[in-house]
């Protein structure tokens, strides 16, 4: 299963993911295409941190609203710092009192709210459990990868509802690929700690002598090893950096760019 692009006549398009959740979850993940901002943002640019003026983003955000058919209150976004913190959204006073908290991971057990984390380049992680009805959605780079923040949203699922790894869907979002997702000595220490007689499956040498990280493979690392079952684990195959017609990419716009937005909503 992949994401797929839905693309229709004067309307704004964005990536979906056929049958997640059986109707009971919504995995989205929208491009760059279909916006008002101009420029090295152009033009579905969804980050106000990003230097874009803010009435344009304003007013992406609302027509992302309008297509995704979810009302602008209803999007739950935090201040993402490449960490591991997991937000509980446990009530509805939680979805307008906790907007904006530091981490970089959220999970909640309430209908009708967006989790929704910015990206270009780094990867979303979507978890949904079924049974318990719990979603989970997690900004994943690789330092969050190599924290394994997806494992703790599975931790925080099973310790307030009861959801079991085995039961929950995930799915992996458009990233950076192999193919162009160079990485230095730094991340090159961190994979090696962080996945022991692994890391080999996770880092390789391209045309270059420089280092590619398969950031993909690593997060199903990390959701099979906290349990999620390897058939319930989709992955994208489309790199943010090779497809940059469709996508923002900070590596491949060399850091001035904007941002797609993954959301996740029951």
């Amino acid at each position: 299963m992949e994401f797929v692009l839905k693309q229709q006549q004067e309307e704004l398009p964005y990536l979906y993911l056929p049958l997640f959740g059986d109707g009971g979850a919504r995995a989205l993940f929208t491009t760059r295409l279909g916006g008002v901002s101009r420029g090295c943002y152009s033009s579905l640019n969804l980050g106000y941190h990003t230097g874009d003026q803010p009435d344009a983003v304003t007013a992406n955000r609302r027509l992302t609203a309008q297509a995704l058919d979810i009302k602008d209150d209803r999007f739950f976004t935090v201040n993402q710092v490449h960490g591991d913190r997991v937000l509980v959204i446990e009530s509805e006073t939680d979805v307008f009192s906790k907007k904006g908290s530091r981490a970089d991971a959220m999970v909640t057990h309430l209908q009708d709210v967006a989790l929704t984390i910015f990206c270009a380049d780094c990867q979303a992680v979507y978890i949904y459990d079924p049974l318990q009805r719990v979603i989970a959605i997690a900004h994943s780079g690789w330092r969050g990868t190599v924290a394994r923040v997806a494992a703790n949203c599975l931790q925080v699922m099973s310790h307030l509802y009861g959801s079991r790894p085995r039961d929950c869907r995930t799915a992996l979002s458009p990233a950076a690929g192999c193919c162009c997702y160079e990485v230095g000595e730094n991340v090159c220490a961190a994979v090696k700690e962080a996945f022991p007689g692994l890391w080999q499956r996770l880092l390789a040498k391209k045309d270059t002598d420089r280092w590619h990280f398969k950031i993909s493979q690593a997060n199903s690392l990390v959701l099979q090893d906290a349990g999620v079952r390897k058939e319930n684990i989709c992955i994208s195959k489309l790199c943010t950096i090779c497809r940059q017609d469709i996508f923002f990419s900070h590596r491949g716009s060399k850091g001035t760019t904007g941002r797609m937005a993954a959301v996740l909503i029951q």
